[in-house]
């Protein structure tokens, strides 16, 4: 499904933007979601129920929500719709922060605060949620910068940046497989994410350093190796913070791990646009793109630096990401297919 889902979105949501109307990408979830509301309903009133009484605490998810909120709209707005230097973004990096640390402090004084401290005070999540923020953020990005990469740069036509697209998000759902797969095998299973993400970075530098050298079928193969080698990070993160935790908590280190997710998503695409608008033009931002966009000659070397910066900022998070996941502690994985270790393993 989700295979299906990474490759056919993209191509539907075109189809249903050219020939419908754009709402369309956004009225299509609500069948979709009754229909996996009624799947998962039917399928998890067959688990077995661990009731347990809970304070919600509504005002730490309040404080949460509101802080990202503002941050992403300082990130959106910036350079675009306001001045970096301007007192309405720099008030909404302000309140960000102000709002993150009344959140933390937040954490702290709830009787069982919306992410519990002990979940926070575990190594292992912090760093997997690090990694998480900056890989599948990474992979966010690209999938959005990518089609206008080969259209401002390469000339590239609609269909062939699709194609692109289709490459890369197949890649990476079957380094996902493949990872899925080789996790419960190996005892050394940071090898799979280690071998990963430097695949990713090597294809990154290369498009940094020959911006404008390769033809559409080239950036396809290079794009389908990269995302083989970053989608690795999608099952890895997910097994390794709900190894990590008590199984009372798998469901909220899941869903901690998703919200962080997106919010690196979220925050990689703002770095990248910040890259490419801030480069043509501070004030006439998306504006200033489309009009660029459609000239045809002239601009293609300019756009090349631009997006040389942006492939390396991309290259620089999956080092980070890389180094999150080197400092993760390996430890037994849990369920029914765990191997009793040796002595000199459990010793080490």
């Amino acid at each position: 499904m989700f295979m299906t889902a990474s490759i056919l979105g993209p191509v539907l949501g075109g189809l249903l933007t050219d020939y419908v109307h754009w709402s369309m990408i956004f009225w299509i979830n609500l069948p979709l979601g009754a229909l996996a509301l009624l799947m998962t309903n039917r399928a998890l009133r067959r688990l077995p129920r661990r009731e347990r009484p809970h304070r919600l605490d509504v005002l730490g998810a309040m404080l949460m929500v509101a802080a990202a909120v503002a941050l992403l709209l300082a990130l959106a707005w910036g350079g675009s719709a306001y001045a970096w230097g301007s007192a309405q973004v720099l008030g909404l990096f302000a309140a960000s922060a102000a709002l993150w640390a009344l959140f933390a402090w937040r954490l702290m004084r709830a009787p069982e605060p919306f992410i519990p401290l002990s979940m926070m005070r575990e190594p292992v999540v912090g760093a997997i949620v690090v990694a998480a923020f900056f890989a599948i953020g990474t992979i966010i990005g690209l999938s959005i910068f990518m089609p206008l990469y080969m259209e401002l740069v390469l000339r590239a036509s609609a269909s062939a940046s699709g194609v692109v697209l289709i490459a890369f998000m197949g890649g990476a759902t079957l380094g996902s497989l493949l990872a899925g797969r080789l996790l419960s095998r190996l005892d050394r299973y940071k090898r799979v994410p280690l071998a990963g993400l430097p695949l990713g970075i090597a294809v990154l530098a290369a498009f940094a350093i020959w911006p404008e050298r390769f033809s559409p079928l080239e950036v396809a193969a290079l794009l389908a190796i990269g995302g083989l080698g970053i989608g690795t990070m999608y099952p890895t993160t997910t097994v390794l913070i709900q190894n990590a935790v008590p199984p009372h908590q798998v469901g909220t280190a899941t869903g901690t791990l998703n919200f962080f997710r997106q919010l690196g998503g979220a925050i990689v695409v703002a770095i990248f646009g910040s890259i490419v608008l801030g480069g043509l033009d501070a004030h006439a931002g998306g504006a200033m793109l489309l009009q660029r966009l459609a000239e045809v000659g002239g601009a293609t070397a300019d756009f090349a630096m631009l997006f040389r910066w942006v492939f390396i900022t991309a290259a620089g998070f999956l080092a980070a990401a890389t180094v999150a996941v080197a400092c993760t502690a390996e430890r037994p994985l849990r369920g029914p297919a765990m191997r009793p270790q040796s002595a000199p393993a459990a010793a080490e």
